[in-house]
């Protein structure tokens, strides 16, 4: 438990890093994270699944690093050929390389990868999207606003999860998803959703007092949307699970000791941010109509 939570705690230090680049403008330059991370998580689900073509893994690793990149600093402005375009390509080289060497290829291997190497970068990058989309509306969002949303995304997908552990720790009795994740239970889940929304709650006051420059950012949206992005992030960790399962490993790896692998660590984040990015949208344009 000791090293869990020295782990934790130096992961935590890095996020506020990522978070102080990104309010001193240098959102961009995160993309570099996270295409590391896109990259390292592509291994360790090529690696799970047991992928024995190398070369169609290093294909896989360098796609998931390309798009955060493409996104983050607009590539798009200098690259005369369209995103979807790039990626029919990409599809088109992994299937060829599949035939090319059918027989150390499953095509569930060729499944997984275009799966995480696809899936995962652009989950990830609604995260430079967020940044891109609230800069460009000076008029209602400050940079206080911007970090505001990443936390919150991040409490939804980290704290959420510890608050459950030791919620569940104490009080779990019923199961959540026993085929799944066997030590999940409804009571941890409820103490994990109710606790984030308190935290985040006593963040939006902190930064309502002493930050905010907008009041764009009300506390019932606080209220009401925590609790939808802290169950999208349950069901990142379960998706995350479930392929873990079925091939019979504990972990995706060894990156975070005590925590597991790259994947471990953002499954949750890989679907609490793009949810968080998308009530943004609906809930600006809705107030803008």
């Amino acid at each position: 438990m000791l090293v869990r939570v020295v782990v934790g705690i130096v992961a935590a230090l890095f996020a506020i890093g990522l978070l102080t680049l990104i309010g001193n403008g240098y959102g961009a330059f995160v993309s570099i994270v996270v295409a590391l991370f896109s990259s390292i998580c592509v291994y360790e689900i090529m690696d799970v699944s047991k992928c024995k073509n190398k070369a169609l893994t290093v294909v896989n690793m360098a796609f998931a690093a390309c798009l955060p990149l493409y996104i983050g600093f607009d590539l798009g402005r200098f690259i005369p050929v369209s995103a979807g375009i790039i990626a029919a390509i990409y599809i088109f080289i992994v299937m060829i390389m599949m035939l090319a060497s059918y027989e150390k290829t499953k095509f569930e291997n060729v499944t997984n990868g275009l799966y995480a190497s696809i899936i995962i970068p652009a989950a990830l990058s609604t995260l430079m999207l967020t940044i891109q989309y609230m800069e460009g509306m000076p008029e209602l969002f400050t940079r206080s606003n911007i970090i505001f949303v990443l936390l919150t995304a991040m409490y939804c997908a980290w704290l959420s999860d510890t608050f459950a552990l030791f919620t569940g720790m104490a009080l779990g009795k019923h199961k959540l998803a026993p085929n799944i994740s066997p030590k999940k239970t409804v009571e941890g889940a409820v103490g994990g959703v109710v606790f984030t929304t308190i935290s985040a709650l006593i963040t939006w006051l902190v930064f309502h007092k002493w930050f905010f420059r907008l009041d764009t950012i009300k506390w019932w949206m606080v209220l009401v949307f925590v609790p939808v992005i802290c169950v999208m992030g349950m069901c990142g960790d379960l998706c995350a699970s479930v392929l873990k399962r079925n091939y019979g490993v504990k972990d995706y790896g060894t990156m975070f000791p005590g925590h597991g692998g790259a994947m471990d660590r953002i499954d949750s984040f890989i679907f609490t941010m793009p949810s968080a990015y998308v009530i943004l949208r609906l809930v600006t344009e809705i107030c803008a109509a």
